[in-house]
């Protein structure tokens, strides 16, 4: 765990790091990051094309390759890329939609209109995200990837220091063999959200989550709910925490309003019965003629 400091510098983040030792005691260390110098960036490049060219060498593909590396072997086609682009641009056209208030027909639209637009909005993301997520994965692993990591990482080990000046680490290859540790995940983190703006809160400052957060649709965890602050699905049904359909009693229940258990498995609700000795006989006679007419 780390937290930062108030250190209002734009150039520094100040830096609380806990730690555990070998006896489970805790101990926190103060470090701080600073923006890269001209001297460090220039450093960073020559390390990243050091690193790109090895990578190369070795057989790595670059972007250019894998596109074409992909296409090949049917992993991203032609239509995946329409797909892509045009998912793309309907998230625009429906991001103008929800914000200028206006429908198709040029009327004000109302806020449970507005509420289908924003969660068509979150589905279509997700489905970009399902649709790229193969080719990102293979995209982290070009040659241009790889340096560029290597260059972030020089940059880590280049601009992190400990409270009384002194580098936390000698070079890049003493950060890579400590890169897991806390000191050097909390230095990169910070580095990372001031070099390239990273916003913590991504997903809150998404269109659709802003509109819904507006009109107080979502709560602070982004889930939907409805005008009471209960917790619905995208239909408007009441689920609680696990997902799970729930009736104004917070009963678990299915799609169709039914008692379950939780295990899944329905409660008992009919009323059987025993029938009496009379009903037995009657029964029996009934039977009894249908055979004969039989």
């Amino acid at each position: 765990m780390f937290k930062e400091g108030k250190d209002m510098n734009k150039n520094r983040k100040n830096l609380t790091v806990d730690l555990i030792n070998e006896n489970s005691e805790k101990t926190q260390v103060n470090i701080y990051v600073i923006r890269p110098t001209n001297n460090s960036i220039q450093s960073a490049d020559r390390y990243r094309a050091k690193i790109w060219n090895q990578c190369v060498l070795d057989g790595v593909l670059t972007k250019k390759e894998l596109s074409n590396f992909l296409k090949e072997r049917n992993i991203w086609t032609e239509e995946k890329e329409s797909s892509e682009r045009e998912i793309i641009n309907e998230l625009k056209n429906l991001e103008q939609e929800l914000y200028l208030g206006l429908g198709h027909d040029g009327k004000r639209l109302k806020i449970s209109e507005g509420q289908r637009i924003a969660i068509e909005m979150r589905l279509l993301r997700l489905k970009l995200r399902d649709l790229i997520a193969d080719k990102i994965s293979f995209e982290e692993n070009t040659a241009e990837a790889l340096a560029d990591n290597a260059k972030f990482d020089y940059f880590v080990a280049d601009c992190t220091y400990y409270e009384n000046g002194e580098k936390v680490y000698k070079d890049v290859e003493d950060y890579n063999s400590k890169s897991s540790d806390e000191i050097a995940f909390a230095a990169a983190n910070a580095l990372a959200q001031m070099m390239y703006q990273l916003d913590s809160r991504f997903e809150e400052n998404l269109p659709e989550n802003k509109w819904l957060k507006k009109f107080n649709l979502v709560n602070d965890d982004l889930s939907l709910i409805n005008k009471n602050g209960d917790l619905v699905d995208i239909e408007g049904r009441r689920i609680n925490e696990n997902g799970n359909y729930i009736n104004e009693e917070n009963q678990l229940i299915d799609r169709n309003g039914n008692l379950i258990n939780e295990d899944g498995t329905y409660v008992l609700q009919a009323n059987y019965y025993e029938p009496d000795e009379l009903s037995e006989k009657i029964e029996e006679k009934i039977k009894s003629r249908r055979k004969v007419k039989g």
